[in-house]
């Protein structure tokens, strides 16, 4: 994956893998999908979220962009009315197969095939990045499909202090304002992002950067190789998890690879 910076509106951009249907068909692809859906049934990240803005249940929430559905899956799980949504036809076809209850349909979130203010939530976790067009078109059915005083809940790489203090010091590639490879992602400006929202009807409710051992070790190979097998570690070993748990946090303020930022429509 190659990275440039763009100076003109203070992101980065991802070279070296278009985000096709087919590309997440095989991203998501596994040997043991039903297994790996059903792992997320207490996503205390998810669940900790819902219930802080969605105690009473009320109304149907909407994923955008659900990959293998193991977020739908949780909510239903837990008592939510929610559907979701992915462009990946296949992906989609095989979480039918494993768990026809799920109700995840194939769709774009640039064009969803729902009637105007159908949902009380919406989880859009790591989309709206991959549109080398922008995510505007993404935000206009957000804010369609949403009631008044409904949530957004939205996460995506972004701009950390450490990216911006590395763009600031030239250690980027500058972008040259075109793609000779595939496009993949931005790391987005979240400052532009807030403002696009909240011009959009949207007021910002809360913002905390997550993911500090990722953006630390992809922005500093020197530390790549020990902060890889901490962040891939998978044993049951509390030591271990505590310290990636804290670390984590730590870091989080300086090289958060991604930023959850939480919106209601105001209007």
């Amino acid at each position: 994956m190659k990275v440039f910076y763009d100076g003109k509106v203070e992101r980065l951009v991802y070279i070296g893998g278009q985000p096709t249907p087919d590309f997440w068909d095989k991203h998501w692809n596994s040997r043991n999908l039903k297994e790996d859906i059903e792992r997320g049934k207490e996503d205390r990240f998810v669940l900790k979220i819902l219930d802080k803005y969605v105690p009473d249940k009320r109304g149907r929430i909407l994923e955008g962009g659900c990959g293998r559905g193991h977020v739908v899956y949780c909510m239903q799980t837990h008592g939510y009315e929610c559907v979701g949504v992915d462009f990946a036809a296949e992906t989609i076809k095989k979480i039918k197969e494993v768990m026809p209850e799920l109700d995840v349909r194939v769709a774009d979130v640039r064009d969803l095939p729902f009637p105007d203010n159908y949902f009380t939530a919406y989880w859009s976790f790591g989309v709206i990045e991959h549109f080398w067009d922008g995510y505007h078109d993404v935000l206009r059915e957000m804010k369609r499909v949403l009631t008044n005083g409904g949530y957004v809940f939205l996460t995506f790489p972004y701009m950390s202090p450490l990216r911006r203090l590395k763009a600031k010091l030239g250690l980027y590639q500058e972008f040259n304002g075109s793609v000779n490879e595939s496009f993949y992602q931005f790391a987005l400006n979240s400052d532009a992002v807030i403002r696009d929202f909240e011009a959009s009807g949207f007021k910002l409710i809360a913002k905390t950067a997550y993911d500090g051992i990722k953006g630390f070790k992809d922005e500093f190979s020197l530390f790549k190789g020990w902060l890889q097998k901490l962040y891939d570690y998978q044993g049951k070993n509390w030591v271990v998890r505590g310290f990636r748990f804290e670390l984590n946090g730590l870091l989080a303020i300086l090289s958060g690879h991604i930023i959850f930022l939480v919106f209601r429509k105001t209007k």
